[in-house]
């Protein structure tokens, strides 16, 4: 699995620039149907006006260049104003469907399940927890989106929490984790803007046919004989609208083609990677029997105007030319590991059952039940080998993915947090405090002066409940410091702008009250920057990744340095590190003065990073392993720090669990 995530999103990135060519092409194509049309009206206009003569004109260059412009802005306008609409992410096209955020202090018991499945899955793969949406449609779906896995969001149907038990419940979120892990989602995002272009373009030419064309015929009518040219420019008017409508449907059946072959293959993988994530196809099958069983979704208003996403959902309930996702009996007899024909037989024996009872039931057939251990077996094989040596070493090949020994060690860590500390993470204002807990320093000291800034700025009330906090935060291991500051994610995404600014300008005055950024306080910052900065000050920023790791030598070698000074006892332990990580990459290059590096610099070269291709990246990740087990160990606070610089680069580093 150590490369599959790096494949994966280099596959993605491939997959966009293969939809720009598509998009490309039936540009030009609707361009040359158009122009057609337009030389058309041109030449019987032009033979209006010099009488019986007729001279066909075949091309023209304003005429071209005017369509080309006119359908150009149409199009291509429309497609890059919905993209930038929704280069806020996940959240601009959950609130576009008109699904909420969902507050994580919820105690509704449905909500509060589901809570738990997504801060699980989120902390054993080493995201922080995405904020939670959900949709009030009684149906059963979702969707994961965003443009990578520092701004996404999952969202859940209402018919999703209440028909679904906690096991089905948790194959549908990694399911949609799964689309996270694989790039799915920046695809998606684009897809949505070429279909809304194309959809505009019809729309734009039945405005014409219907609304300016005849008032320009009835214009002309009504004029007199020195005006009679409106009639048939209202006529030419209608014409082209008329071809226009039909290159917007034309263009929208091959977008919904492009959409539906785009997005099922990638829904056979995410149901792979559902089960191979939970290691029970029980949970993803139940999920998709359920929906089977409950027929085809009826098309409403809300199923209409969720067109343009229809790719990004976890099924779709209509099967057509244009479904987005493969047959639901198709993916029930993948996961499960049966043959359709078993699936359709078990279907109807459930149904069965289900109509001599009043009470709700999920029990399988009975030959899905004799082929039960089969099926566990089958799933535990997708698995594959263990990953074997260090827990470091396990957690940099499981990137991009998670296992069941992860959930469950994320379920313990949760049950550990006490209560206090799980509720405060999950209301903004709290949240808030207790992260300013997690960087007071341990210098006595420097921490007086960091209680005298927070005094200045808190009322008493809530300087109490930090001081609460603190000893509580004192208490726990080391190693949950991270998930606490993960869990206070989509709270703190709650903020207002205003509030993000005030709640930053505090924290960046707690972190410098030494004058100096230490180690755990840049991991932190740096979490909290990649994960809500670009939520509020840079919406889709930082978009390409294209160039090769050996152009970027520099900040790689800023990076490795530094992580060799962190875990070195002494400059020539640091030194070792650092000449098995450059001799891991092949390269050659000296040790730079250790005065010369600082914490604060490891931002500008890890964005430089960012632009590297993501196969690039797993290497780049490969090569600052080597540099903090040259001594055979690695600490809490190296682990720490790699699993910073992996979510500067948008490399989620799964859950670190201690070894047994």
């Amino acid at each position: 699995m150590a490369t599959n995530f790096f494949e994966q999103q280099d596959h993605a990135r491939r997959r966009t620039g293969l939809l720009v060519i598509c998009f490309a092409a039936g540009l030009a194509l609707m361009i040359a149907v158009l122009y057609v049309v337009a030389m058309l009206v041109f030449n019987v206009i032009g033979q209006e006006e010099q009488g019986t003569r007729i001279e066909v004109n075949y091309f023209n260059g304003w005429v071209l260049l005017g369509v080309a412009a006119l359908t150009t802005a149409i199009v291509g306008g429309s497609s890059l104003f919905k993209i930038m609409q929704l280069r806020s992410g996940g959240r601009a096209v959950a609130e576009m469907l008109g699904a909420r955020q969902l507050d994580p202090s919820t105690r509704v018991h449905e909500e509060r399940v589901a809570l738990n499945i997504v801060e699980e899955m989120a902390i054993a793969s080493g995201t922080p927890v995405p904020p939670l949406y959900i949709l009030e449609d009684p149906s059963i779906n979702a969707f994961a989106a965003g443009w990578s896995p520092n701004d996404a969001i999952v969202s859940l149907n209402r018919g999703t929490l209440k028909a679904l038990n906690r096991d089905e419940l948790q194959g549908v979120v990694a399911h949609e984790f799964s689309h996270i892990f694989n790039g799915d989602m920046r695809i998606n995002i684009r897809l949505i803007g070429v279909i809304h272009g194309l959809l505009v373009l019809g729309i734009t030419g039945w405005v014409c046919l219907r609304l300016i064309g005849p008032a320009m015929l009835g214009s002309g009518r009504r004029s007199s004989s020195k005006n009679e040219g409106g009639g048939g420019i209202g006529l030419a008017i209608m014409l082209f609208g008329l071809a226009m409508m039909i290159c917007g449907f034309i263009g929208t059946f091959f977008g919904r083609l492009i959409q539906a072959a785009v997005s099922r293959q990638r829904e056979y993988l995410a149901d792979a990677s559902a089960v191979q994530f939970t290691r029970n196809p029980d949970g993803i099958g139940g999920a998709l029997e359920k929906i089977k069983l409950a027929g085809h979704m009826k098309r409403t208003e809300e199923n209409e105007k969720a067109s343009e996403i229809n790719h990004m959902f976890f099924t779709k309930g209509f099967d057509s030319i244009f479904a987005t996702h493969p047959p639901l009996a198709d993916r029930i007899s993948r996961v499960r590991g049966i043959s359709q024909e078993q699936v359709q037989q078990g279907l109807k024996e459930t149904a069965s059952r289900m109509q001599q009872t009043s009470t709700e039931t999920s029990t399988s057939s009975n030959q899905m039940r004799a082929s039960e251990e089969q099926r566990r077996r089958q799933a535990a094989n997708i698995l594959g080998e263990v990953v074997l040596g260090s827990v470091l070493d396990q957690a940099i090949g499981r990137i991009g993915t998670i296992d069941k020994d992860a959930l469950q060690h994320s379920r313990e860590l949760l049950e550990s947090i006490p209560e206090k500390l799980k509720e405060a993470a999950h209301a903004a204002p709290t949240a808030q405090l207790l992260v300013y807990c997690l960087v007071l320093d341990e210098d006595p000291a420097d921490q007086d002066l960091q209680w005298t800034i927070l005094a200045s700025e808190l009322p008493d009330p809530q300087i109490r409940q930090m001081r609460a906090f603190q000893e509580m935060i004192l208490d726990l291991d080391a190693s949950i410091r991270l998930p606490l500051l993960d869990m206070c994610i989509p709270s703190l995404s709650q903020m207002s702008e205003s509030q993000y600014r005030i709640f930053r300008e505090s924290f960046d005055r707690l972190v410098r009250v030494d004058g100096r950024i230490d180690r755990w306080e840049w991991v932190v910052d740096t979490i909290i920057d990649r994960h809500l900065e670009e939520r509020y000050h840079k919406p889709g920023a930082e978009r390409r990744a294209n160039r090769r790791l050996d152009s970027n030598q520099s900040p790689v070698l800023v990076v490795l340095a530094t992580l060799a000074c962190i875990g070195g006892e002494d400059e020539s332990s640091a030194q070792a590190a650092f000449s098995s990580s450059i001799e891991f990459l092949g390269w050659q290059a000296s040790f730079p003065d250790p005065a010369s590096l600082k914490l604060s610099g490891l931002r500008a070269a890890l964005k430089q990073i960012r632009t590297t291709r993501f196969k690039d990246r797993g290497r780049f990740l490969e090569a600052c392993k080597h540099c903090i087990l040259t001594d055979g160990k690695a600490t809490i606070e190296e682990a720490e720090t790699l699993r910073a610089v992996a979510e500067s680069i948008d490399c989620p580093m799964p859950l670190l669990s201690h070894p047994g």
